[in-house]
């Protein structure tokens, strides 16, 4: 039995995986899925990370300061806490490309959308945020609410599922790694498939452990490759840069002349 900790993940993706380890014959079935949503998702959130975010919406809600506690939430999930100590050099490279946008998709989010705060809000519209666990969605949603904007979290399997949204800045942070292990070519399909005026693809310098491994130079070279050969399609490189923890690739789409 797959452990209880993994019941709120997106059953497509839980089925897929089954599925595959079916077909692979594996000897040990169940641990082999369990390795799998480990690495994809169990690595990252501990057991109790969304009930104690949850608490910190509802003081939100109280009417305790936004910055305190959105800052609070990311430090829960392994991901945004190791990007929350330079977040706001973070925005600022992207930003500086971009300049204010309307409309967010964030894919891969985990607890990522609540650093709308750094990006500035005067003028969003909309954040769609894609994750796999049903957890962060419906606490997503419920930050939305409180910022009045739509209901726009949802969960998807981002290996075989490409959510049709028309956006004005598209997030990929750290995702193409994790899709690539799945389906090699797949990280940058969806890459290359997003509706987006401006798309950002970043890379951990360093495992969760703190090690480099050599991850900048391999990653580095990866996406220099696949943008070579085409892969990303209609995007052009317009800088790259290492912010604190991460390689951070900023894209703006081709303007298409008829």
């Amino acid at each position: 039995m797959i452990s209880s900790k993994y019941n709120m993940l997106y059953p497509p993706l839980v089925q897929r995986i089954y599925a595959e380890e079916s077909r692979k014959g594996s000897k040990n079935r169940e641990k082999a899925v369990k390795t799998r949503l480990h690495q994809m998702f169990g690595a990252y959130v501990q057991g109790n990370a969304h009930k104690k975010a949850a608490a910190l919406l509802q003081e939100l809600e109280a009417g305790k300061g936004i910055n305190e506690i959105c800052a609070a939430i990311m430090a829960l999930h392994a991901s945004t806490k190791e990007r929350l100590p330079y977040m706001e050099d973070f925005c600022r490279f992207v930003t500086t490309h971009t300049g204010p946008v309307e409309t967010i998709i964030d894919l891969g989010c985990g607890f990522n959308p609540f650093s709308v705060t750094y990006w500035g809000m005067e003028n969003l519209k909309a954040y769609y945020a894609y994750d796999i666990d049903t957890r962060t969605k419906d606490l997503l949603n419920r930050f939305f609410a409180y910022l009045c904007l739509p209901p726009a979290a949802d969960c998807a399997d981002l290996a075989v599922e490409t959510p049709a949204v028309k956006s004005d800045l598209s997030l990929m942070c750290k995702l193409v790694p994790v899709l690539e292990a799945q389906a090699p070519g797949r990280g940058f399909e969806l890459a290359r498939l997003q509706n987006a005026s401006f798309l950002v693809i970043t890379y951990p310098l360093k495992s969760l452990g703190g090690r480099e491994k050599g991850m900048g130079k391999n990653y580095a070279a990866q996406f220099e490759k696949a943008y070579a050969e085409g892969a990303l399609g209609g995007f052009s490189l317009a800088e790259s840069r290492e912010v604190g923890n991460e390689l951070v690739y900023v894209l703006t789409k081709k303007v298409q002349y008829v």
